[in-house]
């Protein structure tokens, strides 16, 4: 009997081998299929989500400028009782009693014309926008002092650690007269919550305004609001030679910095109050603002911006069109996602 077990026992034979590694490899086709869909998904729900967070982050940035522009304390920088002091006001870095200007680009040129030292690279066919505003998270003071001689330093008080950079643009307003000037430098009082800012006509460096007069020109009040403020400017270029593009950010005299990668074009449209009843009438390009009155009649911005994926996928080419508040991009016959975010801004210190 046992031998006769013995010379039953048999291995696989050829076919059953074949059928087994068949199944195995039909088995692992599956699992390796569901793998690459599943690694295809992730993917293209990432480059998907990359798009959505550039596109919310740019209008969240451009948006928390665009609601302050025209800061002036509790006047407005229009206000005929408005003063700029500083060297060269009326350039467009230092012209503060505009809240906000804009360059329409159109067949490869901007209207009005830009200075491409100070606005370097902009992509052909992409707007400009420039907003005169308070930034947040700078400090705000108040005066713990009348300013009976205006050429005299400013005595504020502050927060522990509130500081103000040599050549900063600053703000002071009492409600009844406004002046923009320049922060020479800050000094240490005492007590520790009190400073004195100087306000000189010296030239602070190349990147910086200076006071063309070292008066304020009023005599402010106890408890005047001293606010720094700068000029803005958005714009969109590539985010280095050979490389894709990026929405890009200048303030005041500095280097321009790139803050969202992937934004391929920017429009603006203005909203403009023709008569003065405080409610948009019509939303015009920037070429179609021809005054300086004109411009203190902007009391909203709508904004359209085109974001692209970083790289190419799949094998479909993208030849859409894509409508950018009446300014139509495309085709671009490439295989890169795309998608348009917009906006509409209220101006708040220009519609009130």
């Amino acid at each position: 009997m046992k031998r006769y077990a013995l010379n039953r026992q048999r291995g696989f034979s050829l076919v059953e081998l074949m059928v087994a590694m068949g199944l195995s490899l039909l088995l692992l086709a599956g699992a390796l299929s569901i793998l690459y869909s599943t690694r295809v998904s992730y993917t293209e729900n990432e480059r998907l989500a990359r798009i959505q967070e550039a596109g919310r982050t740019t209008l969240e940035i451009i948006s928390r400028d665009a609601r302050a522009a025209g800061y002036a304390g509790c006047n407005r920088m229009d206000d005929e009782k408005f003063d700029n002091v500083l060297d060269d006001d009326g350039s467009l870095l230092w012209n503060f009693s505009e809240r906000i200007f804009g360059f329409e680009a159109s067949g490869g040129v901007w209207d009005p014309a830009i200075d491409a030292t100070l606005i370097p690279s902009a992509t052909i066919d992409s707007d400009i926008l420039v907003l005169r505003t308070s930034r947040q998270g700078l400090p705000v003071f108040r005066t713990i002092a009348s300013t009976l001689d205006p050429t005299a330093p400013i005595s504020v008080r502050r927060e522990p650690g509130q500081e103000v950079a040599d050549g900063q643009a600053m703000v002071i307003s009492d409600c009844e007269y406004t002046t923009v000037f320049v922060a020479s430098s800050m000094t240490d009082a005492v007590p520790a919550d009190e400073a004195t800012i100087e306000h000189t006509t010296d030239v602070i460096s190349a990147t910086r305004p200076f006071n063309e007069l070292a008066s304020v020109t009023s005599n402010f009040k106890i408890d005047s609001l001293v606010t720094p403020i700068d000029t803005v400017i958005y714009y969109v270029r590539p985010m280095a030679v050979g490389e894709g593009p990026g929405l890009w950010q200048i303030v005041g005299a500095q280097d321009p910095q790139l803050l969202v990668e992937g934004v391929e074009n920017l429009q603006v449209r203005y909203g403009v109050d023709t008569d003065n009843n405080l409610l948009v009438n019509e939303y015009v390009t920037a070429d179609e603002i021809d005054t300086d009155d004109n411009w203190a009649n902007v009391i909203s911005i709508s904004i359209a911006i085109l974001v692209r994926s970083e790289t190419e996928t799949g094998a479909e080419i993208d030849g859409g069109t894509y409508d950018l508040l009446g300014t139509v991009l495309g085709p671009f016959n490439d295989r890169r996602q795309r998608s348009i975010y917009t906006t509409t801004i209220a101006l708040r210190n220009g519609a009130t």
